[in-house]
């Protein structure tokens, strides 16, 4: 026989149940739900709320509601994801080494809690703050998924994610008004000329986008052509990223491009191209932007000067004359050390200082000319907050540094939620932590919260968990490349998603904010299915076939195999054993 009828879908993209079906589908479309209303929570928020300048006054006087479906969402999902694998008897699909290490991870997160007095509910709050993104990957896994599953999923995420940038594009070029006629009353990110689109922060868009651009870096690793209309695409996505001017999504999305190249070892000089067009367009808006310019020239300074004046060094400073000195009161310290380096957190509403050389005085506003000396020494410098933040740390965790100071209790929002006055706790020392004025409710940085509520123990494990996330798939991209086989795109935007979120947890809360999470853990996801199927089938002509599109997808299709392709089919690569 010459040839036979054969599908080229995979046996795992068929259901064998009417109703295991219907669960899959159930679970995409809540999957897309869940996309969509974290793309939009924050603008519905301020939409529906009180018109103040205060980001914080608006979201905690606007309607709920949006928080709440999106429990309700999550929790949905949960449900569905517990019945799919009940119904088609999934649980040896779920024994992996990346499951068993969430599994130590959350152990040790339970055990810092228990010795450090965190109550149950606080707990399992925090836990659910932490690991609720984590649920999307596990419900993708369930699911018997398909091509044209999972491209109409990301094409409904693609018109939205368009919107925003769309809306930054506007914003980039009109300014002010471009802001205030989709609501937002607070105009921080307008005067500091940083887009935000609908999102409450440019740092929050600049991930979206970020993640956006690499899932195309990964397509470019494995395409054999591209065409000029997806460069127009990803060209004006780069400026719309550049113009939110987000330095960890910088250094995320080009970091985490040379881990695609280095993994896929195809097509450098397109990842290449990439990365050098992501630095001109920021370079671009630094030099085209005078507020953008003093930005990183403050950042730059104010990071320096946190080194030459480290968290502490304020607190015993030269004593001026008892006669000729006023001392500065320390609120008004306070306030001018956070107020001037307060502008990377997402909850942030400090302003920029108008004179950069001027703020951090330390006095409440003694001019040149006032008849009260001013001390010869400023006892608080202008610093970057963050540095700052990790110098303290460094002095606080060798007290407890297993297991922290317990899930809840440290620089997060469920530590703000429960205790206001969490930064006071005295087993952070005899005057609790620092926060130096910052206005925003979380410590800016995920890795530094992690850290400090789980101590060296749970933040091993965390790193553990994800490499064994990222294992297998690096395990699937050399299988493939000793085969002849080009990395499916989908893997390798997996790998370069979780570096990339790594990179932005050390700048940002992002790792359990309400946006990144379900984004990140969603491209995961669907990089373990990627890697789950069977390697394609090699062209006539001896090359890789190839079946990737835009999206990193293809459409499942029927036709005839010649003998020899039929026997390529059966000598094709398995997936590794963690995915079986």
């Amino acid at each position: 026989m010459n040839g036979s009828i054969q599908s080229m879908a995979p046996a795992t993209d068929r259901p064998t149940r009417p109703v295991s079906g219907l669960l899959s589908t159930a679970i995409v479309v809540v999957v897309g739900a869940l996309l969509v209303h974290v793309l939009l929570e924050t603008w519905a928020q301020v939409l529906s709320g009180p018109t103040s300048v205060d980001p914080r006054a608006n979201l905690d006087g606007s309607a709920q509601w949006p928080k709440q479906l999106k429990t309700v969402l999550y929790l949905g999902l949960a449900g569905l994801t517990v019945v799919k694998v009940a119904v088609d008897r999934l649980w040896h699909r779920f024994l992996t080494g990346a499951d068993l290490a969430l599994l130590v991870l959350g152990l040790v997160m339970v055990l810092a809690g228990l010795v450090n007095d965190s109550s149950m509910s606080l707990m399992g709050e925090a836990l659910f703050v932490y690991f609720r993104g984590v649920i999307v990957f596990y419900a993708l896994r369930a699911a018997d998924l398909n091509s044209l599953m999972i491209r109409r999923l990301l094409i409904v995420v693609a018109v939205v994610v368009s919107v925003n940038v769309l809306l930054a594009l506007v914003q980039m070029v009109v300014g002010e008004p471009a802001y205030r006629v989709l609501g937002w009353v607070d105009l921080t990110w307008s005067e500091q000329s940083r887009a935000q689109g609908l999102l409450s922060h440019p740092n929050h868009l600049g991930h979206v986008l970020g993640l956006t651009l690499l899932g195309f870096v990964a397509w470019l690793a494995t395409a054999t052509d591209v065409r000029r209309r997806w460069w127009a695409v990803a060209v004006v996505a780069t400026v719309a990223m550049s113009a939110t001017q987000s330095r960890e999504t910088l250094l995320g999305v080009l970091i985490g491009a040379v881990v695609i190249a280095v993994v896929a070892r195809t097509n450098t000089r397109r990842i290449l191209a990439v990365c050098l067009l992501v630095v001109l367009c920021t370079v671009a808006q630094i030099a085209a932007r005078p507020d953008n310019r003093a930005e990183w020239e403050r950042r730059i300074g104010n990071a320096f000067t946190s080194f030459n004046h480290p968290a502490g060094s304020e607190s015993s400073p030269p004593a001026p004359p008892a006669a000729a000195t006023a001392k500065p009161s320390p609120t008004a310290t306070a306030r001018s050390d956070g107020g001037s380096t307060a502008s990377g957190g997402p909850k942030t509403s400090a302003k920029p200082s108008t004179s950069p050389g001027t703020s951090g005085s330390g006095g409440p506003g003694g001019s040149p000319g006032a008849a009260t000396p001013q001390p010869t020494h400023s006892p608080a410098p202008v610093r970057e907050i963050r540095v700052l933040y990790l110098q303290q740390a460094a002095k606080i965790l060798p007290r407890q540094p297993l297991l922290g100071f317990g899930i809840g209790q440290f620089g997060g929002v469920v530590a703000e939620k429960d205790n206001p006055n969490w930064h006071k706790n005295p087993k952070f020392g005899p005057g609790g932590f620092n926060r130096y004025g910052f206005q925003a409710v979380q410590v800016d940085s995920f890795w530094l919260h992690l850290i400090m509520e789980v101590g060296v123990l749970g933040f091993g494990a965390y790193l553990v968990w994800l490499f064994m996330i990222a294992k297998p798939l690096l395990a699937r991209t050399r299988q493939l490349r000793r085969t002849g086989h080009r990395p499916a795109p989908n893997v390798l935007w997996g790998i370069a998603a979780l570096i990339f979120a790594c990179i932005v947890g050390f700048l940002s809360p992002s790792m359990e904010d309400p946006l990144l999470p379900p984004l990140l853990w969603t491209v995961v996801g669907l990089a373990w299915w990627a890697a789950r199927r069977p390697a394609p089938i090699d062209q006539k002509d001896g090359g890789p076939a190839d079946n990737t599109g835009p999206a990193g997808a293809r459409e499942d299709d029927t036709r005839i195999l010649a003998t020899d392709e039929i026997l390529a089919q059966a000598r094709r690569v398995r997936p590794p054993a963690g995915f079986r």
